[in-house]
């Protein structure tokens, strides 16, 4: 008994040491955690926006048989659509499960890597599963806080999912199995896995190589022989030949790898890149953006602080750089788009988590001898950042931009895409119920095989009518590339020579030849104009369509006529199916 006793004691005592190992995780979670549960819940009844539909639509097409890159000519890269094709196999055609698998493959990146905090920090090799819950508790909260602030327009972007195989991919690095003797089964797994992740990421933004280098730099200036620093060099870059090799053999069996080059080395420097584009002054100067600047400066000088005073080892210099290289990473895409700067909050919430562990848990004095009052007044300070952390993350939660979850009566289809509910994502323009009505219309009036061509910026309506589009040109911006020929509307912004233009103007009238070849060849079944769509010169998207595409528009204008308007979403049918429905006088210009 005496000796049951004493275990249970024993045992007690570990727990209570494991908890206060991990106090600062617990006084980061605990003042949040039931506001971020009600954001993260909030979160998942949330719409798509337009970006998210656009991938929807992209990836069910490829998944009907058309061709990526070929049949649809999209300008992200492979993993997006992967992401989107697994998500749909698994319910993800329905908003809201779309939104549950977001959140829990997210959720789930920043639980695992808060549980490898303690590997990254601590002194000691054997970690408690108590300290390791309790930071992937931590993790969860205060990086679900900074991601969900974001709003339905900004999450489930490409930047957070490549987050996830960033974020892991920088933790595994940075643990002591990472320094390991590479020989060893546990150092080469994590190697290979770190460097897979890694370069996955490469195949959904470019820009994403950014972190590799600073990873690639960490493992060069690792202490020890060069013979271990280049066979783990070599095992990491053996696990990013891998991640790799698997987006480019789906594109290889889903897609067209000359197309995907093409559209990817040649076209997206060519064209896309003046797209809206914004001077770095500018992108700073926007409203929250210069504050958010200096804590990503200030996060990456703190951590690189405790690595030049050795709290924490030279593995964790890409946790260090992610939150400055995050910010390099948007001024490079020149866009300032919001979803840009995941990265960058992310490098910051996850930077904040590991320096307060590191500085909790430095080498603690001997057994039995007591505690020096810097050490006291160390942790004293650790104990109020954690709080201040803990309250600050609760703010985000707080602040996260989503109406309140509906009613458990209230989850049905027609009340989860009723009119009132879905106003609350209306956009300037973007509208929600009327793309509903017009897809339900378009779906209504053709047969499943159909296809059906757009001039709009809203692929969403095609997957919505699950219609697959009559020419890979789903982008309005394809067919009128005012925006590219005038560059940046900012002093200082990027814009194009002549020669730039003139290139630009041919692939263009590239494009509209194409599309007035493909139509004749194969008409659709219906024709759709999103009116106010961005990325037009006019807010008709008819007259819009008539400017940039002469050709094609008086062969439409001969063979179609618009028979339905949905809030300026115009469904034009083919003669033959339009001869069933009601005469609809087309807007006067």
């Amino acid at each position: 008994m005496s000796r049951v006793r004493a275990t249970g004691r024993l045992t007690a005592s570990r727990t209570v040491a494991s908890l206060g190992a991990a106090l600062p995780a617990l006084l980061v979670a605990l003042p949040a955690l039931g506001l971020v549960w009600d954001a993260t819940v909030r979160a998942s009844w949330s719409s798509l926006g337009r970006d998210q539909g656009i991938f929807q639509y992209v990836a069910w097409a490829v998944g009907q048989g058309d061709v990526a890159y070929r049949d649809v000519r999209d300008v992200n890269g492979p993993v997006i659509t992967m992401v989107h094709l697994v998500f749909q196999l698994l319910g993800g055609v329905d908003e809201h499960r779309f939104r549950v698998l977001d959140l829990a493959c997210t959720g789930a990146s920043f639980a695992i890597a808060g549980a490898l905090v303690p590997s990254i920090t601590a002194t000691d090799r054997r970690v408690s599963p108590v300290a390791r819950a309790s930071w992937a508790l931590a993790a969860w909260v205060a990086l679900s806080a900074q991601y969900v602030v974001y709003g339905f327009w900004d999450t489930a972007q490409r930047e957070s999912f490549l987050d996830w195989f960033l974020l892991v991919s920088i933790a595994l690095q940075a643990t002591r199995s990472a320094s390991g003797d590479p020989r060893s089964k546990a150092t080469a797994a994590t190697l290979v896995v770190a460097g897979l992740s890694s370069f996955v990421a490469w195949l959904g933004k470019p820009t994403f190589a950014l972190f590799t280098a600073s990873q690639l730099v960490a493992l060069a200036l690792e202490p020890g022989p060069l013979r271990s620093r280049g066979r783990r060099g070599a095992l990491f870059l053996a696990g990013g030949a891998i991640g790799v090799a698997i987006p480019l053999a789906f594109v290889a069996a889903r897609g067209d790898l000359a197309a995907w080059a093409r559209v990817t080395f040649v076209d997206v420097p060519l064209m896309y890149r003046f797209i809206w584009p914004r001077p770095a002054s500018a992108i700073l100067s926007l409203p929250g953006y210069t504050s958010l600047a200096w804590v990503a400066v200030l996060t990456s000088l703190g951590l690189a602080t405790l690595i030049a005073l050795r709290r924490l080892p030279l593995r964790v210099i890409p946790v260090a750089a992610m939150p400055v290289l995050g910010l390099v990473s948007v001024l490079v895409q020149a866009k300032g788009f919001p979803y840009h700067f995941h990265p960058v909050t992310l490098g910051v919430a996850f930077g904040w988590l590991v320096a307060l562990a590191a500085i909790w848990s430095p080498a603690s004095p001997a057994s039995g001898s007591p505690a020096s009052a810097a050490s006291v007044a160390r942790r004293a300070i650790v104990v109020v950042a954690a709080l201040l952390v803990g309250v600050r993350t609760a703010y985000l939660a707080w602040a996260a931009p989503y109406p309140a979850a509906p009613a458990p009566s209230a989850r049905d289809q027609a009340s989860l895409e009723s009119a009132a509910r879905l106003s609350a994502f209306d956009r300037i323009d973007y509208f929600p119920r009327a793309m509903r009505d017009a897809a339900e219309y378009v779906a209504a009036r053709t047969e499943p095989d159909d296809r059906v061509q757009t001039y709009a910026m809203d692929a969403y309506l095609l997957f919505l009518a699950r219609r697959r589009s009559a020419t890979p040109y789903i982008y309005a911006y394809d067919l009128n590339a005012e925006a590219a020929l005038h560059g940046s509307f900012d002093e200082g912004g990027l814009v194009p020579t002549d020669v730039e233009r003139a290139r630009i103007r041919a692939l263009r009238d590239g494009h509209a030849r194409d599309l007035a070849a493909r139509l004749e060849r194969a008409p659709p079944a219906a024709f759709v104009f999103v009116d106010r769509s961005p990325l037009m010169s006019s807010t008709d998207a008819v007259a819009d369509f008539s400017a940039q595409c002469p050709e094609a528009a008086a062969w439409l204008s001969s063979r179609y006529r618009q028979t339905a308007d949905f809030d300026g979403i115009r469904v034009w049918l083919r003669d033959d199916l339009a001869a069933r429905e009601p005469e609809v006088r087309a807007p006067e210009e």
